[in-house]
């Protein structure tokens, strides 16, 4: 230790958990990802001291090297130290680091009719006449802080129902790119039962780096679920289960595919057969990865209020993403935030709180999350060019939404009143935007439950160990003033 520190010692971090392991205990700082093992007849004393509520240890508590160590790990701080700062910091870094993404609904309209559908499922369509806009959009966004990389999520309603708009407009952003020197990527969000049979040439010409195809359980619930609309089902339409299976097999020849399982009360046990069914088909041995992430059914937003009482339980839901885990290989479970096997501080934002992208919705307006698409009250900007307005947050907001955008611009976790109180705060940064913006308090609260629950599980697993039966953080472990 330097002369100051060995006179006034070091506080220990308000972002240290601690986890019990067959021998020992690990302890986990959320700032810094910093992971320890401790073992020995101290060890339970040492790591409650540093899990525990804010101390500060004199100067001689604990041996040069060991609180070196602790220091440079962050799991020990300077006593005056604000750590909040340095979250804040690190929150604020990323949102002005976030690449160039803009969301692309093509349309509205879609060829099934699932229950739990929050969107319109209007004839809204962009058409080639937005072509223009949609490039100045990008135009404007990439050289207003001289970023080098544009990312299109093609979305929907089923996106691939305007194929002619998808095509000509990725056509245009790829030669705005090249004449550029800007690296272009895309993804696609579909139901999987519009695509071309020229898969290879299709995933090539409008370099597609991910796909996401979503499945409600087995045939039987899904084909249920995911029925034809009246007037949508031509001859080839058997099923949308099968015609999903299918595409899957073919677009792993070629890209990565995210396949996420839509869970609710009536489908959740159809995930281990489901888990089963990929696994034959030869889905986690592909040229290309297969990642299956189990989603909960959840009302979104007022209008999918209904989907309520259909939501699995915080404890369901936990339950079945514990079965997913055991089930599924390593290589097909989402780990973004998993490092080296431990969990890791969140380094990157939702799209929705990246200054430089942008949803642009089917009726032309923009938006700045997927999920408030259509909502035209929600928007704040529209495209240019065919509808003679002027560039996109040039002008008065379309919609009585006015200041809305102003709340994503400003959105800032460590400043909420829970939220700046929250241990699990910078590999969280308090979840869902979204959910703050509705006030829904209930949500928020159930992602502190999540990290309380799962944190240990997490740890524990890059230890290659299990937690205890039942272990999970208190309440007073999240709030350390």
């Amino acid at each position: 230790m330097d002369e100051e520190t060995a006179g006034t010692g070091l506080a220990t971090s308000r972002y240290t958990f601690r986890i019990p392991l067959a021998d020992g205990y690990a302890v986990f700082n959320t700032s810094t990802g910093s992971v320890l093992r401790m073992q020995g007849e101290d060890a339970d004393e040492l790591t409650a001291l540093l899990s525990g509520p804010r101390t500060v240890l004199p100067p001689a508590a604990l041996g040069a090297k060991l609180a070196a160590q602790l220091r440079r790990t962050g799991f020990l701080v300077e006593p005056g130290s604000d750590e909040l700062v340095a979250v804040r910091e690190r929150y604020w870094k990323a949102r002005g680091n976030a690449p160039v993404a803009l969301l692309v609904t093509t349309t509205m309209d879609c060829n099934l009719g699932c229950y739990y559908c929050y969107e319109s499922r209007s004839g809204e369509a962009l058409d080639v006449n937005d072509v223009e806009g949609l490039v100045a959009i990008a135009r404007d966004r990439l050289l207003r802080r001289g970023k080098r990389s544009l990312h299109i999520d093609w979305y929907g309603g089923e996106p691939l129902m305007n194929l002619a708009f998808m095509e000509q407009a990725s056509a245009a952003l790829q030669e705005f790119c090249a004449s550029e020197g800007v690296a272009y990527h895309a993804s696609v969000v579909s139901n999987g039962t519009r695509w071309p049979g020229d898969l290879a040439e299709f995933v090539l010409r409008h370099r597609i780096r991910q796909v996401q195809i979503s499945f409600d359980g087995l045939r039987a619930h899904h084909d249920r679920r995911r029925r034809y609309r009246p007037g949508y089902r031509g001859p080839e339409d058997t099923s949308s289960f099968d015609q999903a299976l299918r595409l899957v097999d073919g677009l792993l020849q070629h890209t990565r595919v995210d396949i996420r399982y839509n869970a609710d009360h009536a489908n959740a046990g159809d995930l281990p057969g489901f888990i089963g069914l990929a696994s034959r088909r030869g889905w986690f041995d592909a040229p290309h990865r297969c990642v299956l992430t189990v989603a909960k059914l959840s009302a979104y937003s007022d209008r999918s209020a209904f989907m309520r009482p259909h939501e699995l339980t915080p404890d369901e839901f936990e339950e079945l993403q514990e079965l997913a885990e055991r089930l599924l290989p390593k290589e097909a479970q989402d780990d973004q935030d998993i490092v080296r096997g431990f969990p890791h501080p969140k380094t990157s934002v939702c799209g929705a709180l990246a200054p430089d992208s942008a949803v642009i919705g089917a009726d032309g307006l923009e938006y700045r999350c997927g999920l408030q698409v259509g909502e035209a009250h929600r928007a704040v900007g529209r495209l240019p060019v065919r509808r003679n307005l002027p560039l996109l947050n040039a002008g008065p907001s379309p919609s009585p939404g006015e200041g809305e955008g102003a709340w994503w611009d400003t959105f800032d976790p460590t400043t909420l009143p829970t939220c700046s109180r929250c241990s699990f705060l910078p590999v969280c940064w308090g979840g869902c935007p979204k959910r703050h913006l509705d006030g829904s308090r209930t949500d928020i609260d159930n992602e502190g439950r999540y990290w309380r629950v799962n944190l240990p599980h997490q740890v524990a697993s890059g230890f290659g160990e299990r937690a205890p039966e039942g272990f999970a953080f208190s309440a007073a472990d999240q709030f350390r003033d």
